[in-house]
């Protein structure tokens, strides 16, 4: 009861402090530079320290709280999960096929001669290769979430809410996270019925459903760096390598631009099969042999 407890009283401290340290400033920025101008724009260093909120959230709740820094999930454990690095790529790769696909079959038509002109096995390797040089080079840009959110947040979380619980209140929490960023059209722009609270929500559903895949990569490895890749290879290049499986929709670059949030969410409905099945399989070995704990009490 006084783990639990101690738990609970950290997890409040780190969501205040990941929430404040990245809220604060984007508002402040949002309201004073512009959201164009300082994300993505000519003052795009100034989003630096925002990437690495959750980390510092996680250390500075380590430091109040007199947790310790000890943190075994810091360590790369190469031995027996290079596997697992190479599904890291592998997933942001099916999924932007399996996304292609089913906006095709709900909003296109399957125009197999389309496919083959736009599909070249020169093509497809080299966005592969592309995504698979890109993805890692960035995990520096996600290491600073993955650090919060799954080597932080999902390890107080889970002794609370067990791991289902884990993956949806966890998936929110991260989807409400961005919703600064959302409001000014980062995710799916501004030009939708039901703005801002529909993108706010379909971000919070592409947050759970990610979220199951880097749970799952860390609890495989006791390591936050192959999700941490996952996370950057998903920035980098689903649609891109996806889009060579679209057809029956027009030019990619237009359809997915009048897309709304909520249909964009219908394409990971693939991929949300597959986190079902993945947290099925994490919550049995969860009830079989409970998660140790990683972090000094």
């Amino acid at each position: 009861m006084k783990n639990k407890k101690q738990d609970a009283k950290r997890l409040v401290i780190y969501l205040l402090l990941a929430f404040g340290i990245a809220w604060i400033p984007e508002i402040i920025l949002n309201r004073t530079l512009g959201y164009e101008n300082y994300f993505g724009g000519a003052f795009t260093l100034l989003t630096l320290p925002l990437l690495y909120a959750c980390a510092l959230g996680n250390l500075l709740t380590r430091k109040l709280t007199k947790e310790g820094f000890s943190d075994p999930l810091l360590h790369f454990r190469f031995k027996g999960n290079l596997k697992y690095y190479a599904l890291a790529v592998l997933f942001p790769v099916i999924q932007g096929i399996s996304e292609s696909l089913m906006f095709t079959a709900l909003y296109g038509h399957f125009d197999w001669n389309e496919i083959a002109e736009r599909f070249t096995w020169e093509k497809f390797i080299g966005q592969a290769l592309i995504l698979l040089a890109t993805g890692p080079l960035f995990a520096w840009n996600t290491i600073g979430e993955e650090y919060g959110w799954r080597g932080y947040m999902n390890q107080k979380m889970e002794p609370l809410l067990g791991t289902t619980g884990t993956v949806l209140i966890g998936g929110v929490l991260w989807g409400v996270w961005h919703a600064p960023l959302t409001l000014e059209g980062h995710n799916f722009g501004k030009d939708y019925a039901g703005y801002p609270y529909a993108g706010i929500l379909a971000m919070c559903i592409n947050c759970v459903v990610m979220g199951v895949f880097l749970m799952w990569l860390t609890k495989k490895t006791n390591s936050i760096f192959p999700a941490a890749i996952l996370h950057a290879c998903n920035n980098a290049g689903v649609g891109t390598i996806g889009n060579i499986f679209l057809s029956g929709v027009g030019d990619p670059e237009k359809f997915a631009a009048s897309l709304t949030p909520m249909q964009r969410m219908t394409g990971i409905i693939p991929m949300g099969v597959l986190a079902v099945i993945l947290l099925l399989g994490m919550t049995k070995a969860q009830k079989q042999d409970p998660p140790a704990k990683p972090h000094a009490s």
